[in-house]
């Protein structure tokens, strides 16, 4: 069953990392596309953080605490494993509770009456790139801590 869970915990976070990369690559991209095609490109990086970055997230978070148990039933917990839940769990709240919610309300923006961008974009762009990047370095970190520390 370790397998499983094991499986599982990877995937999640091929989801998590592969669906933040895209977003983030996206988003490069579209910064000069004119204001209609801007926000088409934002509708799918919305579907990508609901359907990716949170779900794979979340997936990373229950699979490692299952994975983690066997762990806490000794004395002895190793150190590695402590900094990668830590970090893990600190990104995954934030790509769960900040970055999939604004990449939603991105991808329901339209146009204002004048055919720009509506003045709620630059905020939540804003925001979007601050906490998307704090999540992926977090998550990046946790990574390192599961690997290289082990």
């Amino acid at each position: 069953m370790r397998g499983v869970w094991l499986f599982l915990h990877f995937m999640g976070f091929a989801a998590w990392l592969g669906g933040g990369l895209a977003m983030m690559l996206a988003g490069i991209t579209a910064k000069h596309f004119p204001p209609e095609e801007r926000l088409a490109v934002y509708r799918v990086t919305g579907v990508v953080a609901r359907n990716l970055v949170g779900p794979g997230a979340l997936l990373v978070l229950v699979s490692g605490f299952i994975l983690s148990l066997p762990f806490f039933k000794t004395a002895d917990v190793p150190g590695w494993l402590i900094m990668m839940q830590a970090l893990g769990l600190i990104g995954a709240v934030i790509a769960i509770g900040i970055v999939t919610p604004t990449a939603a309300r991105m991808g329901r923006l339209e146009l204002d009456p004048r055919g720009e961008l509506p003045e709620r974009f630059a905020g939540l762009r804003k925001r979007q790139v601050i906490f998307a990047t704090v999540a992926g370095v977090f998550a990046l970190l946790a990574l390192l801590a599961g690997t290289v520390m082990k």
